[in-house]
């Protein structure tokens, strides 16, 4: 059974990248690797679950500050950025209790300028502010792989959203979609706001805040983490439309509700078990039951985050 703290969504080795003064910096991203692999939450171990990555080629169990800046390709279209970016790996549970990996298609990141600093008495980003580019070894997770309910007033919650992508719609829920899907895209966006000391922390996520003031998606950050980073933002993509019964969809810690939402050959081999990449597999790795209910109505999101 994962740990409270195991797999959850993260993002490592944030190179110290030139943003541009604009509003909006995209990074598009064919998948890197599947794989029982979390450097932040299990360094050196196999995670607790499987996990879809994105990124640079120097992804392995065990990362240092300069792993990723060192890594020799990246599967993005930005070679600059050689980070990595990952989330639980998407299956569908079959009639006989097994389970197929759904195809992960691969990702678009975003780096946005939506947070700025805290002030004193400020209550709104004034016009022309720029946060901070990520510095150099920034790690965080945010999600937790074990929630299957949703409080739709903390922004931690509605950070994580998933959309239904139809021929001629698109319908967006917090919980996976309740509807069959073309493609379903899984959202999530990162805390914005940094205390300005530490580039980790034990939990992986005390360093860093959402707003304050505003949206989780952009204000002023709180007091305790004054420095506006970029935001990041990222949606990880899947090709849904060979299973119909979406409510046997899950993510590989063993949960149908989504609430628990956290190519090119990688430099470091895999390790060597089967993830589903050759067909279906007897049960979750890292024995992991399903746990929770599908949820089958459909939950109002705070809104789709603009671009």
């Amino acid at each position: 059974m994962p740990s409270f703290n195991s797999a959850l969504i993260a993002a490592l080795g944030l190179p110290l990248i030139k943003l541009a003064h604009g509003q909006i910096f995209t990074v598009n991203c064919q998948p890197l690797t599947i794989q029982r692999g979390d450097p932040i939450i299990n360094p050196g171990a196999i995670s607790a679950h499987v996990h879809a990555v994105i990124g640079g080629t120097a992804f392995q169990q065990t990362m240092g500050l300069n792993t990723a800046l060192n890594a020799k390709d990246t599967t993005c279209d930005k070679k600059i950025d050689k980070s990595n970016y990952w989330q639980p790996q998407l299956y569908h549970q079959n009639s006989d209790g097994s389970f197929d990996l759904i195809h992960f298609q691969g990702s678009a990141v975003y780096y946005l300028n939506r947070a700025c600093d805290y002030e004193a008495g400020r209550t709104q980003c004034l016009s022309g502010f720029s946060p901070a580019a990520p510095p150099a070894g920034l790690r965080m997770v945010t999600g937790n792989p074990m929630r299957r309910t949703i409080d739709e007033s903390l922004f931690e919650h509605q950070a994580m959203q998933h959309v239904c992508l139809n021929a001629d719609s698109s319908d967006d829920t917090y919980s996976l979609p309740k509807q069959s899907c073309d493609r379903m895209r899984a959202e999530t966006f990162f805390p914005s706001c940094w205390d300005g000391v530490n580039l980790d922390s034990d939990n992986h996520s005390s360093h860093m805040a959402y707003p304050a003031i505003g949206t989780y998606d952009g204000g002023v950050c709180p007091e305790s983490h004054p420095k506006a980073i970029f935001s990041l933002f990222y949606e990880f993509f899947y090709d849904t439309s060979a299973y119909k019964d979406f409510n046997k969809w899950v993510y590989e810690m063993g949960d149908p509700t989504g609430y628990g939402l956290h190519g090119l050959d990688p430099e470091i081999a895999a390790p060597a078990e089967e993830v589903g990449l050759n067909g279906p597999v007897a049960k979750l790795l890292g024995n992991n039951p399903v746990t929770g209910t599908p949820i089958m109505k459909r939950s109002s999101v705070a809104g789709r985050v603009k671009l």
